[in-house]
């Protein structure tokens, strides 16, 4: 969040109306939030895994592996609204406000949408049992 604050003052002065600033902070910020997941994305791939101390067998790995696959793909199905705030509630463990501050749009919204995503994904999960 700071480093959005730091954005909008280095160009203020540029900034044509002063009655755009809330939403010109607002695209700032959601713009530093998608980076910030971009690049933890990116740092994953990365970064080597430590061996597990426990052999998991070649089931159980298949099985994961699968559900991971059909989450991933289930959360890609959702409207764009509805996964931002899934990502930004359970990915970067925000808030409400903080999520509706990034999305630019009410907490009653971010509740909305994050429940509406929730409940997609658990009935494309349930329907696999």
């Amino acid at each position: 969040m700071a480093e959005a604050y730091y954005e909008f003052y280095r160009k203020w002065r540029r900034l044509r109306d002063a009655r755009a600033a809330e939403a010109y902070l607002r695209s700032t910020v959601c713009n530093l939030t998608r980076m910030r997941i971009r690049h933890l994305q990116v740092a994953r791939k990365h970064v080597e895994n430590p061996p597990e101390e426990t052999v998991v067998s070649a089931e159980n790995a298949a099985l994961l592996r699968d559900d991971q696959r059909v989450l991933i793909g289930a959360l890609r199905q959702l409207p764009a609204r509805q996964r931002e705030a899934l990502v930004l509630r359970h990915w970067l463990g925000l808030k409400e406000s903080e999520i509706a501050a990034a999305m630019g749009i009410s907490g009653g919204s971010v509740k909305t949408h994050t429940a509406r995503g929730l409940a997609a994904l658990t009935q494309v999960m349930e329907a696999r049992r």
